[in-house]
This record gives C-alpha cells, structure tokens and sequence, in this order.
C-alpha cells in the first residue's frame, strides 16, 4: 500500500525536473456548505511566486471530483443537482513546464484535493468538455 506521505516524497524528489504550480478559484463545498473557502489556496509548497503567478495568468482550467458526496446535502434536501456539477469540489488553474497530461498534471489532486477532501478524479478543460486523465 502507497501512503500520501510516500506520494508527496516522490513528487517533491520530481519537482525539481517537471515544477508546476496551481491555485484554486472556486471551492464548491464553501459554496454548499459554507465554512471557510479554499479559494486562492496554491501549492505546492516549492513552487515559487513566479510560478503561482504563471498559474493565475497562463494555467489551465482542472476541476477536482469527490463520488458526489458533496451533493448529498442537496439531494437530501430534494434539489436537482446539475449534472455537469455532479461531485465537482474544487476548480482551479494550473501551470507546468511539460505538455499537458504529464504526472504533475495530477499535483493538485496528490497535493490538496485527495488529503483535503477525498477527492477522487482531476479533469482538465479540453475545448468545451472536461477531460478525467
């Protein structure tokens, strides 16, 4: 069995070579549930300002998906939950060295999404279709 700490090694030993850097822009779990919002939140920790700023102005859209346990408050209360959001927890941007689909493309999920929220799938904005890797 692989543990998060053992992922989050490997990918800090890789970071050097293949750097990236993201940032969250909407916190859907905020929206639904209220609490404190993740929006603005960045990783990973080594990536610089630079990088988190490439992100801002030149990243590319992921969203990060639990198994629709976010809904759940809304289905419970009787609301039809748009299919298109189904499971969405959080949105954001980000940048990398390599092409697209490459390993750090999964960083915001190992980073953040997976320990903070059980997040399960990271789709990328591929014209006008999300795109599970």
């Amino acid at each position: 069995m692989v543990s998060m700490a053992m992922i989050a090694a490997l990918r800090a030993a890789e970071f050097p070579e293949n750097p990236y850097a993201w940032v969250l822009t909407r916190d859907r779990a905020h929206e639904l549930r209220g609490g404190e919002s993740e929006v603005g939140t960045s990783g990973p920790a080594q990536a610089t300002d630079e990088m988190l700023e490439r992100a801002r102005t030149e990243g590319r859209c992921f969203r990060m998906l639990d198994e629709g346990d976010i809904d759940a408050c809304l289905v419970d209360d009787g609301t039809m939950v748009d299919p298109d959001e189904r499971g969405v927890v959080y949105e954001g941007l980000i940048w990398t060295v390599g092409a697209p689909g490459g390993g750090e493309d999964f960083g915001p999920l190992y980073d953040f999404g997976q320990p903070n929220h059980g997040c399960l799938d990271i789709q990328y904005l591929d014209g006008d279709r999300w795109v599970s890797l």
